[in-house]
């Protein structure tokens, strides 16, 4: 049996004791996920001390943004409750809409106020609006509440910045503004099929008690002087038109324009949330006259129920790191490219199934978005923004009794386990299944889904090659490292049938990759990097010939924030020292840069000498801290053929077992606008 093999069957069982764990034994996803991740990494033969490492780096690197955005985005919607904005929006678009088509506003109003809250606090904040409609309609209560929960699931599953959506936009490196503008065409759609067109259908077929009790308690709740429509409007959408204006910047201006960097940064979706939050405090806050201290309140209250989805959250994101140190997540990647499926169908199945056998689309996305990501990042034609969609769709499938929402359905619908299984668990399947096809739809749109028209055709234009050239009589050596000799086993030169070399040499010769088993103990060896942070956009930095120290006050002095490979170009490629003797006053990178580098999320790090470390220095700190993080240091490039700016970015390194670096051959090229 292969080692992939086994790692596949590992990663199998992994899972299905994962579902047994929550939907059998009843064990909490949080403990559920962390028991099966060190298991896993046990298993998978990685160190003790890595298993636990990964772990803990995985939960960091996911709850590090994630929380944030969770933080702000409760903040956000208790505003919107507490104000009566949410109950605003609610009212004038059902009263434009008027009663015979009140069940399409009601949707609308879903996915409008699902935007900055969550599912279960988007429905019981507007629950009331929908009962209150059918007493006085007259209308069926399914008929009003379906397209509500149908509005509200899609947005809670496919749109940013909800947080099983932004888990699943960080795992594949999507764009933020474009996963929405692509959830808007794909959401609406699939809202209104599981929403108002089916329940227009099944409503004649539900016969409701003509009693509810859960009913009669939501009387009243709507405050006396509500916000007015266009400003609650505005509020609730200003996170979103923020990272739309974002990416739409990335794509219209320069890299260098000051207006694309200030939208970037006013985009992003932890400054968006803030931005709308502050909005809110005077929007919905003051004008609504609440004073400090009932906003300050508000804040304190909408926290604490959070909790529990961060810790789900933060454990999925540990299973995916484990996932990928383990191995498992490039076997998965060589096995699916070998197989020729399709992530978009992959991701969805995933996703699917995890959700049907636990019940929550959190934990689904969590598991699946880790699963699919390194084969999305070796899979050419692929946009990760259909792939958070398509994740999202998944994780919404066949909602039934082993999920919270269908009680709480059910609860407040008054209706039977089967009446249940009749409305919501089909608006739900509806949905998996509709946002899956608009999916793929728009994908073929996009141009992004492979066709069977042959191999796409290749070629080497516009590459650079950036690899040092091997040569014993000019290639430095670092020193105390192993000398390089080349010979000829056999000559053609001089007679023989066949030319035959030998080469004997270090790992850590020319253009070569550190892997964190370099300086880290239990560190990933170089056959087990994800090929994620070798492949993609880089940017190199020029560094002037006087300095020798990149040291933080020296990195902060470019543009090298919102990179997430960096390359350095310093006095080493300037005086052509890959090309000559060793020396030791090469350009290093210091600690304190390299924990700005590691912590502003950098996925690759590179330099133009041998060694990124001072030479002589009492400790390998910026090693550690780099590898630490499981961020691999490409060293020894010869950047003399580029100049400074963005680039695509190819570097691979020798697929040598169980050590810690290999030599590389590294290409790069001026990235083309994608049109």
């Amino acid at each position: 049996m292969s080692s992939n093999t086994q790692l596949l069957l590992l990663a199998l069982a992994a899972v299905l004791v994962l579902i047994v764990l929550i939907a059998r034994v009843k064990l909490h996803p949080f403990i559920a996920l962390i028991t099966v991740s060190l298991a896993l990494g046990i298993v998978a033969g990685m160190p003790l001390g890595g298993v636990v490492k990964a772990f803990q780096d995985g939960v960091a690197t996911v709850l590090g943004f994630i929380a944030i955005v969770v933080a702000l985005g409760t903040m956000l919607g208790k505003m919107m409750a507490e104000s009566g904005g949410a109950a605003r929006i609610a009212t004038t678009l059902i009263a434009r809409f008027g009663e015979n088509r009140v069940h399409w506003a009601i949707m609308f109003v879903g996915f409008i106020v699902g935007i900055p809250v969550f599912f279960q606090v988007g429905f019981v904040l507007l629950i009331p609006l929908v009962f209150t409609i059918a007493r006085r309609s007259g209308l069926s209560l399914v008929k009003i509440g379906v397209p509500l929960v149908a509005g509200l699931s899609v947005v809670h599953g496919m749109m940013p910045p909800h947080p099983a959506a932004m888990l699943a936009v960080v795992a594949y490196k999507a764009d933020i503004g474009r996963t929405i503008a692509y959830a808007i065409l794909v959401g609406l759609p699939t809202a209104a099929l599981a929403g108002p067109i089916f329940a227009s259908w099944i409503a004649p077929r539900i016969a409701l008690p003509a009693e509810n009790p859960v009913a009669a308690q939501f009387t009243g709740g709507t405050p006396r002087e509500m916000p007015g429509f266009g400003i609650s409007l505005v509020t609730v959408l200003l996170p979103v038109i923020l990272m739309l204006c974002a990416s739409a910047a990335d794509v219209a201006l320069d890299s260098g324009s000051a207006l694309r960097s200030a939208l970037d940064f006013v985009g992003g979706p932890i400054v968006a949330l803030l931005l709308a939050l502050l909005f809110s405090f005077w929007s919905l806050g003051y004008r609504q006259h609440f004073t400090r201290d009932q906003i300050l309140k508000f804040g304190n209250d909408c926290l604490a129920p959070t909790a529990t989805i961060l810790l789900v959250i933060g454990a999925g994101g540990g299973f995916n790191r484990v996932l990928v140190e383990s191995g498992v997540g490039q076997a998965i990647a060589d096995v699916a490219l070998g197989s020729h499926a399709s992530p978009l169908l992959l991701a969805w199945t995933v996703a699917a199934l995890i959700r049907v056998a636990t019940g929550s689309a959190t934990v689904a996305m969590t598991t699946s978005a880790g699963i699919v990501a390194p084969i999305a990042a070796v899979t050419p034609g692929t946009r990760a923004e259909l792939l958070v969609l398509a994740t999202g769709a998944g994780s919404l499938v066949l909602s039934h009794v082993n999920d919270s929402g269908f009680w709480l359905i059910k609860e407040f619908f008054n209706m039977t386990v089967q009446q249940t299984l009749k409305t919501w668990t089909v608006a739900e399947t509806i949905i998996g299944v509709a946002g899956l096809g608009f999916t793929l739809l728009l994908s073929l749109v996009m141009g992004c889904t492979p066709r069977d028209r042959g191999a796409p055709e290749l070629s080497d234009a516009g590459w650079i090659d950036v690899t040092a050239t091997l040569d014993p009589a000019r290639t430095p050596v670092y020193q105390g490292d192993a000398p390089m000799k080349f010979d000829f086993l056999k000559d053609m030169r001089k007679g023989d049938k066949l030319t035959l070399s030998v080469y004997s040499m270090g790992a850590h010769s020319g253009t070569h990759i550190d892997a964190p088993m370099h300086f880290v103990a239990g560190g990933a060896p170089i056959d087990q990097l994800p090929l994620e942070p070798l492949i993609g956009p880089a940017r190199v930095i020029d560094i002037p010939d006087s300095v020798q120290a990149i040291d933080a006050a020296e990195l902060n002095r470019h543009d090298w924030k919102g990179a997430t490979r960096v390359l350095f170009r310093t006095r080493s490629t300037l005086r052509g020292w890959m090309d000559s003797a060793f020396h030791k006053d090469f350009a290093y990178i210091a600690p304190d840069a390299a924990q700005l580098l590691a912590d502003a999320g950098v996925v690759l790090v590179g330099v133009d000498y041998i060694s990124a470390e001072q030479f002589g220095a009492p400790a390998p700190r910026t090693h550690q801290i780099l590898l630490g993080k499981g961020i691999p240091i490409v060293e020894g490039l010869d950047l003399r053929p580029v100049q400074a700016g963005d680039y695509d970015l190819i570097v691979l390194p020798l697929k040598v077992r169980g050590h810690e670096g290999a030599p590389a051959r590294a290409i790069m090229r001026k990235p083309t606008r994608a049109t």
